[in-house]
């Protein structure tokens, strides 16, 4: 299961390297200053254009949307990924539905933006979980306490408490208050 985010995490690194900001043009005259015709001919063959990417982007999303996490502890582990690594696509993998039209209307339609979160400073030292209730066999209300570090040293701390549910055999985080 852990294997989920280090797949998202590849895909997206290897989209994002495919759309280095050259033209077709400015890639051939850079990349043929260090190859032969032949071995830039078939490079040319593997370049793939912005329009492929954003329709990557999409099936990647409608990939993940059938993924879930199998405990409250494994939404917990996944959505504080997005506070460490900035990558807000561990936040939208382990959102409910509705949460997710929410991400989408807040960061932008994946396949037009990055969804990053925040800048390079604060950074999250570290989290804990301050407290877990079980509401019921399906809901959970968690606390959690985020940690945040600068080049000078310890930075302001955050809360979030996330409602995470059951939704068939997944959960997901139902509201963020």
């Amino acid at each position: 299961m852990f294997a989920i985010p280090k797949i998202i995490t590849t895909i997206l690194i290897s989209t994002l390297l495919t759309n280095l900001p050259y033209s077709k043009m400015d890639l051939k005259e850079n990349v043929f200053t260090y190859i032969d015709k032949e071995q830039l001919s078939s490079i040319k063959d593997t370049l793939i254009t912005h329009e492929q990417t954003k329709a990557q982007v999409y099936l990647f999303k409608q990939a993940l949307d059938e993924f879930g996490a199998t405990s409250p502890e494994q939404v917990i582990s996944i959505w504080t990924k997005t506070e460490k690594t900035r990558n807000g696509v561990y936040h939208y993998s382990v959102a409910c539905k509705e949460l997710k039209t929410k991400i989408i209307e807040n960061l932008g339609n994946p396949k037009d933006t990055y969804w990053i979160y925040g800048v390079s400073s604060p950074w999250l030292d570290r989290y804990e979980v301050i407290s877990k209730n079980k509401i019921s066999d399906t809901e959970y209300m968690v606390k959690l306490k985020f940690f945040w570090s600068t080049s000078s040293g310890p930075f302001n701390t955050t809360e979030n408490t996330l409602s995470i549910i059951k939704d068939g055999d997944t959960w997901c985080v139902n509201k963020v208050i």
